[in-house]
């Protein structure tokens, strides 16, 4: 086959000799016309010979499993030749090496499990803490500013309103001064 003929032309003349091969009893021939005609279409499957017509065309029949009709006349049928590529060769990846591994795996540990995007607990916030028995002046003070970092009391006010107001601004102070990451001990 020349680079400027087309396949349809070329394949019309190797299945006149295929058939001429086959009449006079010449296997061998038509064994070669045969090699011919799949390493021609597997070319044209690869898009590496022939028109974009012709290529669209063999590849749309051989995805709908369909012979081409020409091909079926004389016996031949293409389902049975390799399949063309459907996408470019995946590359194999090659393996991590395991400082690579250590430090991707300390970034998913970092990172948390991907359900856990909650935004970050303020440092300070108010807490009911009638246990603690805490005084003043013989009132009680049942509510606590509650450190969440330290998991540890800062400090106590009788009414649930003040220790709130206290842990919002105590909060809201350190997170301008440290930002909004908490700090682990």
């Amino acid at each position: 086959m020349t680079e400027a003929e087309s396949i349809t032309a070329w394949r019309e003349r190797a299945l006149l000799r295929l058939v001429e091969a086959r009449r006079a009893g010449d296997q061998d021939r038509a064994k070669e016309i045969v090699h011919e005609l799949v390493e021609v279409h597997v070319a044209l499957g690869e898009r590496r010979t022939g028109t974009s017509e012709e290529q669209r065309t063999y590849l749309m029949a051989r995805s709908t499993r369909t012979p081409l009709p020409e091909l079926a006349e004389v016996g031949i049928d293409t389902n049975e030749w390799p399949l063309p590529p459907s996408s470019p060769m995946r590359a194999e990846p090659l393996p991590a090496s395991p400082d690579t591994e250590q430090r991707i795996s300390s970034l998913f540990a970092a990172a948390g499990p991907l359900g856990d995007r909650r935004p970050p607990r303020p440092r300070y916030e108010a807490r009911h803490r009638p246990q603690d028995g805490q005084r003043h002046r013989n009132e009680p003070l049942d509510w606590a500013v509650w450190d969440t970092n330290l998991d540890l009391p800062v400090t106590y006010h009788p009414d649930q309103e003040l220790a709130e107001y206290q842990a919002d601004g105590a909060s809201e102070r350190y997170a301008k001064k440290f930002g909004r990451r908490r700090e682990t001990t």
